[in-house]
């Protein structure tokens, strides 16, 4: 292929089945939370997936307990994250890969010292191009009844922040390189494009082709940010697929880098997926391509309360194409009255992304603005009535 290949260590059944777990946004930092194992512990042995994926911020950088001790005890918490995660898989001899997230980057190790991390386990199938931008941008095949590549895995890093606050764009080169895998894998099946999947961490702007336009106190309505700021957009519920749920707007990079338009090109595109926004739990075609979320699945950080959870991908080698896709929550997986603490519902009320704090922000700051104004307006209005009313009682005098 174009770029380096994970060796494969996956392939349809005998049964012409094949399955995916995703998992995003476990997003934790000294260990795993024990609701968030619980719900992942659940879904694997409900599923039992033949590979499970991981698409960005399984570790929460910016955590608190990160941000103090030598660099060795922040490795040593990182570390410790990690395997009670990744234990979680080779107790039950499920192989894996995943793709970096911007909260990954945020933390004190090295990209290439996580993937260390990862690589220790004989289940992880990520690989590493030193030639293509970014950390562990790979593809996992996976080989067909009688050989030969039936399903083709892509996985992208997504970057960090980019300039001003805004989420970083895929680098051109990253592109490119999807492009000669893409091609190197067609040349090698006769000239036809592999059927293919693609998950990173930021999801690709044509996702608001699954939105509309709405009026500002439209219900299940959210107000945009950055260019589309002012604007109020809700999910089109006629253009995705049953059980769907958007609890916030896509968070994708102020730059469109082009990928989504390069998977367009040859038609092997089938599906491309994404995590960073946990309160999402959708998916839809867009020009042909279903494109959709896994809601978050850890409880260290925000969600739509029991709505966490993973999503489910189920394959048949005679057409891939067809493929089922369905959200496990934790309501459906752990059952009802499970209610969440008291942490929990707190850090659910928190901003969702970057934008959606200035939003808070700039909203905050009119509120302040208003009241201050206010509390002049009223001042000024009491010191002129005092004034009246001096002025009068010297009248009367006169």
């Amino acid at each position: 292929m174009g770029g380096q290949c994970a060796q494969s260590a996956c392939r349809f059944g005998p049964d012409g089945a094949f399955s995916v777990m995703q998992i995003s946004d476990v997003q934790d930092a000294g260990g795993i939370r024990p609701r968030t194992r619980e719900l992942l512990t659940a879904a694997l042995d409900r599923e039992k997936p033949d590979l499970a994926v991981f698409s960005g911020d399984q570790l929460k950088g910016y955590s608190r307990s990160l941000w103090f001790g030598d660099e060795a005890q922040k490795h040593a918490l990182i570390t410790k994250t990690l395997d009670e995660l990744l234990g979680l898989l080779e107790e039950r001899g499920i192989p894996f890969t995943f793709a970096f997230g911007n909260h990954d980057h945020d933390a004190p190790m090295d990209p290439m010292e996580q993937l260390a991390c990862y690589r220790r386990s004989p289940l992880c199938l990520a690989a590493h191009d030193p030639d293509v931008p970014g950390y562990a941008n790979h593809v996992i095949p996976v080989e067909g009844s009688k050989g030969g590549d039936a399903l083709l895995l892509y996985f992208l890093d997504t970057h960090n922040m980019a300039r001003f606050g805004a989420y970083a764009p895929l680098e051109p080169d990253q592109v490119e390189w999807y492009r000669r895998t893409r091609d190197a894998a067609a040349a090698r099946n006769g000239g036809a494009c592999v059927p293919s999947m693609l998950f990173q961490h930021y999801p690709v702007e044509e996702l608001y082709e699954l939105f509309v336009q709405v009026p500002r106190n439209t219900p299940g309505a959210f107000e945009g940010w950055g260019r589309r700021r002012l604007r109020f957009f809700k999910l089109d519920e006629g253009l995705v697929e049953p059980g769907a749920f958007a609890g916030e707007l896509p968070s994708c990079p102020a730059v469109n880098a082009g990928l989504f338009d390069a998977a367009l090109e040859k038609g092997e595109m089938m599906g491309m997926f994404f995590g960073h926004d946990h309160s999402n739990g959708f998916c839809g075609a867009v020009r042909g391509v279903r494109l959709g979320y896994a809601p978050g699945a850890g409880y260290a950080s925000y969600g739509l309360g029991r709505m966490r959870g993973v999503r489910v991908f189920r394959f048949r080698e005679g057409d891939p194409r067809a493929f089922e896709t369905y959200v496990l929550t934790d309501e459906q997986l752990l059952g009802e009255g499970r209610a969440l603490d008291f942490a929990t519902r707190l850090v659910d009320k928190s901003p969702t992304s970057f934008g959606t704090g200035l939003l808070l922000a700039r909203d905050a700051a009119v509120v302040i603005t208003a009241v201050a104004v206010g509390r002049r307006l009223i001042a000024a209005g009491v010191r002129a009535a005092k004034r009246r009313k001096l002025s009068s009682t010297k009248g009367k005098t006169i």
